[in-house]
C-alpha cells in the first residue's frame, strides 16, 4: 500500500544504535556472580566415613555363644576404602572369622567395583585371598554382594550375598538375608568341599528407636551342603545350625 511523503516525514527516525541500557551492559565475561549460600556448594571429592555394626548379638540354639557383622568405608564418592569382619564364637572353641580390605570404584548408579584381600581365621589353618567383585543396590533394592577369590595353591571360591529392608511401618522392619559360598576345590582342613559348600537364610525383626540404633531379634539357619557336610560330621561338627539371635545394630 502507498504512503504519503507526509505520513514518511512525520514517523520517527529509526535508530541504528543499541539502547543506552544494552551498552552499559557488562560481557558476560565480567559479569560477578553472587555467591553460594551456605550448604549450597557441592565438592564431590571431599572424604567422608561410615562406620556400621549392622549385626552385634547373642547366639542361642544348637550351639550358643555370640556373633557380629561389621563394615566401614571411608573416601568420596568414587573411591573408597571398606574394611570388613564378621564371625562367631559358638560352643567350645569352635571360633571362625572373616576380614576384608576392599577399594572400590564407582562404575554405575548405586555399583561399586572391589578389588583386595581377605583373610579367613580358624577351623583350622587361616587361608588368604586376592578377592574382587562388585557390591551395590539392584532393582527392587535388594542390596546384594557379588565376590571371587583367587588363593594360595590354586585355590578359588565365591560368594554372594543379598538382603533386603522391608518396612512394616517407619520404625519395624523385616530384613531377610540369604548367603552362599562355594569353593572350586576341597580344602580338608578346614571342613570344606568342593562346589556349593555352605548357605546361610537370616530374618530380623529392629525396631528402630533412633535412625542410628535399633535393637533386634532373629532366626538363623545355617546350612553346610554335599562334600561340606560329610567332612563336617567327620570332623565333629553339625551340618545343619538353627540359631536364635538377640543384638542391636548402630551407624555412625
Amino acid at each position: 500500500m502507498a504512503c504519503s511523503s507526509g505520513a514518511l516525514a512525520d514517523a520517527p527516525e529509526a535508530s541504528t544504535h543499541a539502547p543506552d541500557a544494552a551498552l552499559e551492559r557488562p560481557a558476560a565475561s565480567q559479569q560477578v556472580v553472587p555467591p553460594m549460600m551456605p550448604g549450597m556448594d557441592m565438592d564431590d571429592a571431599t572424604s567422608q566415613h561410615f562406620v556400621w555394626l549392622e549385626n552385634f548379638e547373642a547366639v542361642a540354639g544348637t550351639l550358643h555363644g555370640g556373633a557380629w557383622d561389621a563394615q566401614a568405608w571411608f573416601g568420596g564418592d568414587l573411591n573408597k576404602l571398606w574394611l570388613k569382619s564378621e564371625g562367631d564364637s559358638l560352643g567350645d572353641g569352635n571360633e571362625q572369622a572373616k576380614v576384608e580390605a576392599l577399594w572400590a570404584h564407582a562404575v554405575l548408579p548405586f555399583w561399586d567395583t572391589q578389588l583386595g584381600w581377605r583373610h579367613d581365621l580358624g577351623p583350622g589353618p587361616s587361608r588368604d585371598w586376592a578377592a574382587f567383585g562388585m557390591q551395590g543396590i539392584s532393582p527392587y533394592w535388594f542390596d546384594a554382594e557379588i565376590t571371587g577369590y583367587v588363593g594360595e595353591d590354586g585355590r578359588t571360591a565365591a560368594r554372594l550375598k543379598t538382603e533386603y529392608d522391608v518396612f512394616i511401618t517407619q520404625r519395624l522392619i523385616l530384613k531377610p538375608e540369604v548367603e552362599l559360598n562355594a569353593y572350586g576345590r576341597p580344602d580338608r582342613e578346614r571342613a570344606l568341599g568342593a562346589g556349593l559348600a555352605e548357605g546361610q537364610f537370616e530374618v530380623r525383626l529392629r525396631y528402630s528407636f533412633t535412625r542410628r540404633v535399633s535393637p533386634y531379634v532373629g532366626y538363623v539357619y545355617d546350612r553346610k551342603f554335599a562334600q561340606s557336610a560329610r567332612l563336617a560330621r567327620v570332623a565333629g561338627e553339625p551340618a545343619v545350625q538353627h540359631r536364635a539371635v538377640a543384638g542391636l545394630t548402630f551407624f555412625f
